[in-house]
């Protein structure tokens, strides 16, 4: 574990944005290249299979491009963002809301893999002493840290209330442009990220082609479009509405898999159900 104080060699310079830089920064691993552009992505724990999905397919096309990838190794949409950059080979930071003790004491059996490839490929860091456990009041602090770290922030699937709205909240305060991830109506897992949208605070993001462009970077389109099964069930309800058994037969799936790709659909709102047991493209 290395301790950086502020003024001092590694210490990251983005955090001077801050009103008040932590001092000390903890860190295990390695920061990478303060010259590399950075994107944090960041929402909530209780995810949906939508929003996993779409955080892998904007951290993916952001890796691949050359970003380093800022989030909070939380469950839900923080690791999704972590193994994403993983896969594509790019270095990923996370930032604890905790002593870097105390997570390694605390942290979840289904995370301590996760942690150990972040510290191998990239970095964990704290603001707070060694053994200080999480408190609530530690969080938003944490979050105005990811802010402050990344170049461009986009908020993935965040309900009213969340932390990652915190989080946009400090990136707007230093001038960090904020992106959200349109989710379906009525959801209300993406009431958030659907109000930041509607107020103005956070541009839509449809594309992470967008982001990469805005960190100076060339990146392949990223639609987020649905792929593989989800677009085939849309073929197939082009032409007319089909029940859960004619869908199965339709993509060739056993029938067990078909409610989780419909399911996904509802809650993108690109199907919607007829009232009959069927189902029909929107």
């Amino acid at each position: 574990m290395i301790e950086l104080r502020r003024g001092g060699e590694g210490y990251p310079a983005r955090l001077e944005r801050l009103s008040h830089p932590p001092d000390p920064l903890w860190l295990e691993g390695t920061m990478p290249d303060p010259g590399v552009p950075t994107v944090g992505i960041v929402g909530t724990r209780r995810v949906t299979p939508q929003g996993t999905w779409a955080a892998r397919e904007v951290t993916t096309a952001l890796a691949a491009a050359g970003a380093v990838v800022v989030s909070g190794l939380a469950q839900g949409i923080d690791s999704a963002a972590h193994e994403a950059a993983l896969r594509s080979g790019g270095p990923t930071v996370a930032v604890i809301g905790e002593g870097l003790r105390a997570f390694e004491q605390f942290i979840p059996l289904r995370r301590r893999g996760l942690a150990d490839r972040i510290r191998q490929e990239g970095a964990i860091v704290s603001e707070f002493a060694l053994d200080r456990v999480a408190l609530d009041w530690m969080y938003p602090r944490r979050n105005a840290t990811i802010a402050a770290l990344s170049d461009v922030l986009v908020v993935v699937e965040a309900p009213v209330g969340s932390g990652a709205l915190i989080t946009a909240e400090h990136a707007a305060k230093i001038g960090c442009p904020v992106y959200a991830v349109p989710g379906p109506f009525g959801a209300p897992t993406w009431a958030g990220s659907n109000q930041l949208i509607k107020s103005g605070a956070a541009r839509m993001l449809v594309d992470a082609s967008e982001v990469a462009h805005a960190l100076g970077l060339r990146a392949p389109s990223a639609a987020l479009t649905p792929a593989g099964d989800a677009a085939r069930l849309l073929e197939i309800l082009a032409t007319g509405a089909a029940d859960a058994d004619a869908i199965a037969a339709a993509l060739g799936i056993d029938p067990g898999a078909v409610p989780t790709v419909i399911a996904e659909q509802l809650l993108l709102g690109t199907i919607v159900p007829t009232g009959d047991g069927r189902f029909a493209r929107r």
